[in-house]
């Protein structure tokens, strides 16, 4: 990546690498979106809510997955800043390793957690089934999505975003196809979706891996001896994405503890139907804070920090128009929206009024996600993990189990949006306190 380009074309610097990453993230809702649909309208809002109550299983992995491909991603292009082409190709090997043997003990893990799971959540009968019919699956489909991730992420760093973006609409079209062969026409259920998603990552891994075997790559894999000051940085630089996949998985597992001591399973299908859209624009967020990253660890690789702040503002600003088209489209096509995954009049009215309260959300959550990977590509984890901590377990937590039991549904809906409001002005006096100490030198 030309670092005299990025100073002169800031903000289309910053598009070309994140459009891609955009595009590439957005096709990942696509996908779950679609298996959203074909689940809601052929096998029911139970098989929805039981997907729901199993999310903290896929937020684990997306944690081990984001720290290594972060963590190492960062180290990777700061070695590129410098022109040591060599150790960036070391990093990417052992990251690749590193990331495997994690993904294995996960697996481990959730298998000694599945019982637990279901009966601290009270999920028997029908959830119990759809459960475990979906989840058994899909433990062997995560860890696959664990290194297409990562390898995703260092094929930007060799400057090539659009290739990832090919991947994804590969993965997004099979996935559809397979949705609509397995679960509309062979009645496969949720075994079906499962499958679908399995044959996806399992194309979409094996295609990143060998774009590092091709001709004129900047970074390739090598042979490397593991270095535990690689490790070591590599974890702490992507401690913030390791926290906020945490919070994610914590902070789901209490909402669908408090929704079904609350609401109900009605509550749960409606949230999960709700958190697609917030997923949709979280997506976007995380394709610009990827597109971010790269760069901005080049920059401070090269000394070029006044340039990395002025993309961090072009991007924050980008994000808050396209949170206010969300905000927009929501609030006023919500229940349109709710009806196209087959549920009941009842939920349909708990999401409408779930956007409303969602609007905050729009357009606050992106100024979070971004101030937390710019510190990331900045190398200082601490303010990053901060941020993410904040917003993915401090206040989450406080306002989940306080807020749903004075105001029921509406107590679940107004959780996210305090949450990112307050967590924003933290993000705001962080920024402020870097500022300061880089016109101090």
């Amino acid at each position: 990546m030309n670092i005299e380009y990025l100073k002169q074309h800031k903000t289309k610097a910053l598009l070309s690498v994140a459009i891609p990453s955009i595009i590439a993230m957005l096709l990942e809702t696509v996908i779950t979106v679609t298996d959203g649909y074909f689940i809601g309208n052929y096998v029911g809002e139970s098989a929805l809510a039981a997907i729901n109550l199993g999310l903290p299983v896929l937020y684990l992995y997306l944690g081990v997955g984001l720290c290594a491909g972060v963590g190492g991603s960062v180290i990777s292009g700061k070695f590129l800043g410098a022109k040591d082409r060599e150790n960036a190709s070391k990093v990417l090997s052992q990251t690749g390793v590193t990331a495997l043997a994690f993904s294995i003990a996960v697996s481990l893990l959730v298998v000694l957690l599945f019982a637990p799971i279901l009966k601290v959540l009270h999920a028997d009968g029908e959830l119990f089934g759809y459960f475990t019919a979906y989840y058994r699956i899909m433990l062997f489909a995560y860890p696959l999505m664990i290194m297409s991730t990562i390898l995703g992420m260092f094929v930007r760093v060799d400057g090539k975003p659009q290739f990832c973006m090919l991947v994804s609409i590969v993965g997004c079209v099979l996935n559809a196809v397979l949705d609509y062969v397995l679960v509309a026409k062979l009645n496969m259920g949720i075994r079906g979706s499962a499958l679908a998603t399995l044959t996806v990552q399992i194309i979409t891994t094996v295609l990143p891996f060998a774009y590092f075997f091709g001709k004129g790559r900047t970074i390739r894999f090598c042979k490397f001896r593991f270095d535990r000051e690689v490790n070591r940085e590599m974890i702490f630089n992507g401690s913030s994405e390791l926290i906020g996949e945490m919070a994610s998985a914590i902070s789901m597992f209490a909402f669908n503890y408090v929704l079904m001591k609350y609401v109900g399973t009605e509550g749960v299908a409606a949230f999960t139907i709700l958190g697609f859209a917030v997923y949709g624009y979280s997506m976007i967020a995380i394709g610009f804070g990827q597109g971010l990253t790269t760069p901005v660890s080049i920059l401070w690789g090269a000394k070029e920090q006044e340039t990395a702040v002025e993309l961090r503002k072009a991007t924050n600003r980008i994000l808050l128009c396209i949170g206010f088209v969300f905000a927009l489209c929501f609030l006023v096509f919500g229940r349109r929206y709710a009806v196209i995954f087959g549920c009941s009049d009842e939920i349909a009215e708990m999401i409408s009024i779930g956007f409303r309260f969602f609007t905050v959300t729009f357009l606050i959550m992106g100024y979070d996600v971004i101030n937390s990977m710019y510190f990331t590509g900045c190398g200082d984890a601490k303010s990053s993990a901060l941020i993410s901590s904040l917003r993915g377990i401090v206040f989450l937590l406080i306002f989940i189990f306080v807020f749903p039991a004075i105001w029921g549904m509406n107590g679940v809906w107004l959780v996210t949006p305090t949450t990112e409001a307050l967590t924003a002005i933290i993000s705001l006096v962080l920024i402020r306190r870097q500022a300061n100490s880089l016109r101090k030198g």
